[in-house]
This record gives structure tokens, C-alpha cells and sequence, in this order.
């Protein structure tokens, strides 16, 4: 059956109220316009719900302008930022972020699920042609942080296998937490090694990095291309004991190992998986304790993480 874009408009606003996607039972709360165009299936259960929704909204968004690509998230309570209990709360947040009045917030917030709604129906085929990007999934991704060093340093290599014809871009992202809980986001440094060029980044919140990356050839459904990051924390520039993959897409495996300086290794470091919106922030110490190898090593493998959680590691600093 066709989906109406007026009912569609109207279950995204509904959606808005409250906690958004991230109201308990979720299940109970999402149309019939909304689980057609999300391929949300009787059978599935609220967090599946919740999976199948974040996972269609931030690849909708993602060609969006930041500021229109935002005004979509916090309303929706899926900006990592803006995870408040109220409608209110999130739309007061976002007025201070674009430096705009409640009022203009809401507007932009109505224009943005409008665009949500073109794309939910646009003609089939026509995506393919406006968003390449979009269509591609992340085989293996591989990452070393090297603590040992002047400054932390992170190789991230990924795997990525293209599910059309004629992908040639690639969307990078990396969300990185304050130093402190309550001090401001840093800087980073992100150098290409091999595999793709950089042509174009953004940031369109003080902690999110969005970046461009372009491929040497386009890829054909099922071909796979890896390409390699390095990115690196400013010399001075303190990081917070904690890297955790928040998964924006479909994902086959993630490999992360961390080298500590072997002169200062941690108290205690801990494997955290599964981790919900904000579960990581307090830096509580998590059940699954990980051994630090004799060459101050930790190695951790996570097979299909899923996309809105959170895999990684922890770690309490000696002293």
C-alpha cells in the first residue's frame, strides 16, 4: 500500500514527543507509515524497532546540511548531544547550538522531517543517482590506538563492500568525548594513508566530525576496497580513557587493540559492548575486565556490532 506523506509527517511529529526513539517500548509507538517505510516487521521487538529506525533516519540525513541534518536527530532523540527527556529540552538545546530563538528551531525542525519524507518516497532507482554513498556496508574494520607516544594516535583501516552499482564516495565520521566530564571537546588530526582522497569534512557539532572521502574507482555491488585513516589527538591536547565504535551502518566485524605506554599502564581497563546512549559516560567500571598483555596490549574482537550500540574498550589511568 502507498505510504501517505501527510501520515508520514504526522508519525514522524509524533515520534518527536517525549523520550523520541528512545521512549521505552518503542514498538507500541510507531505507525503504520513509518514501519513500511522502515521495513519494520510485526515480529520485531522494540529494540529492533529502535535499530531499523535510527539506522533509516541517519542514512536519510546524511547528505543533509549539518544544520538541517541536526534539526532531524535531536528532535527525533538521536543526537548523541541532545539526550533529554522532553521535546522541549532537545529543541532548547538545539536553539542554543544554531544561536536561534525556540520558535525558528521548530520551523527547522518541521522543514527537516519534510525532507525526511521526500526522501521515505521518493521514486525507486532514484537514490542510486543522488546518494552513493549510502549504499555500501563495512566489511572489517580494524583499529589500533597507540598510547605510547608523544600524543594518542589511532589507525582505523576499514573494509568496505558496496551493496549497488557505482558507489564512489565514502562518509567517515568520528564523535569524540570531552577530556573531562565537564570540559570542552578537543581537536583532531586525520591524515589519509591509502585508499581514498579527502574532499570535504565538516563539524556540524563542537564533538562530531563528518568527512568526504572519495574512492580511486567506483565500485560495482559486491567489490570490496579497503582503505586506511590516521588520526591523532593535538600534542597538549588530553583524551578522555575511552574508545568505543558506535556503529552507523551494518557492520561484519570490529577489531580494536590498544597499545598502552608500558612505563604507565592503566589500573584497570574494561571491555564495554552493548552499551546504550550515555551508558559510557561516567566511566564506571564494567563487568568484563580485560588482562593487559606483557608488551602493554589489550586485543578485542566484536563480530556484528550492532548499528546504536556501543563496542570498545576503557580504561582507569594509574594515579
Amino acid at each position: 500500500m502507498p505510504v501517505s506523506p501527510e501520515q508520514l509527517m504526522e508519525e514522524l511529529r509524533t515520534l518527536c514527543r517525549g523520550r523520541g526513539v528512545q521512549t521505552p517500548g518503542i514498538d507500541l509507538h510507531v505507525g503504520p507509515a513509518l514501519r513500511q517505510v522502515c521495513g519494520i516487521v510485526e515480529t520485531d521487538g522494540a529494540e529492533a524497532v529502535r535499530t531499523k529506525l535510527q539506522g533509516w533516519v541517519s542514512n536519510a540525513v546524511r547528505g543533509f546540511p549539518a544544520e538541517v541534518r541536526n534539526a532531524v536527530l535531536a528532535p527525533l532523540g538521536l543526537h548523541e548531544d541532545a539526550q533529554f527527556r522532553f521535546l522541549n529540552e532537545r529543541i532548547e538545546w538545539l536553539a542554543k547550538q544554531q544561536d536561534r530563538g525556540a520558535r525558528t528551531v521548530r520551523r527547522r525542525m518541521d522543514a527537516g522531517l519534510q525532507r525526511l519524507v521526500e526522501v521515505a518516497l521518493q521514486p525507486a532507482g532514484s537514490a542510486t543517482h543522488a546518494m552513493p554513498s549510502e549504499l555500501w556496508h563495512v566489511k572489517e574494520f580494524d583499529a589500533l590506538l597507540k598510547l605510547d607516544g608523544p600524543t594518542p594516535a589511532c589507525t582505523e583501516r576499514r573494509t568496505v563492500v558496496a551493496d549497488t552499482d557505482g558507489v564512489t564516495e565514502i562518509a567517515w565520521s568520528i564523535t569524540i568525548p570531552a577530556p573531562t566530564p565537564d570540559g570542552a571537546p578537543g581537536d583532531l588530526d586525520v591524515e589519509v594513508l591509502h585508499g581514498v582522497e579527502l574532499i570535504g569534512h565538516e563539524r556540524p557539532s563542537p564533538r562530531r566530525f563528518l568527512m568526504r572521502l572519495r574512492l580511486p574507482r567506483p565500485l560495482n555491488a559486491g567489490q570490496t576496497h579497503q582503505f586506511a585513516l590516521e588520526v591523532r589527538v593535538p600534542r597538549g591536547q588530553s583524551m578522555r580513557p575511552t574508545y568505543v565504535f558506535w556503529p552507523e551502518r551494518m557492520c561484519e566485524s570490529f577489531r580494536l587493540r590498544v597499545r598502552f605506554d608500558r612505563d604507565d599502564l592503566p589500573e584497570a581497563v574494561w571491555r564495554v559492548e552493548e552499551a546504550l546512549a550515555r551508558d559510557t559516560d561516567d566511566l564506571t567500571p564494567w563487568p568484563k575486565a580485560l588482562p593487559v598483555d606483557e608488551i602493554g596490549e589489550i586485543d578485542v574482537s566484536f563480530p556484528h556490532p550492532r548499528q546504536g550500540r556501543g563496542y570498545g574498550v576503557q580504561w582507569t589511568p594509574r594515579g
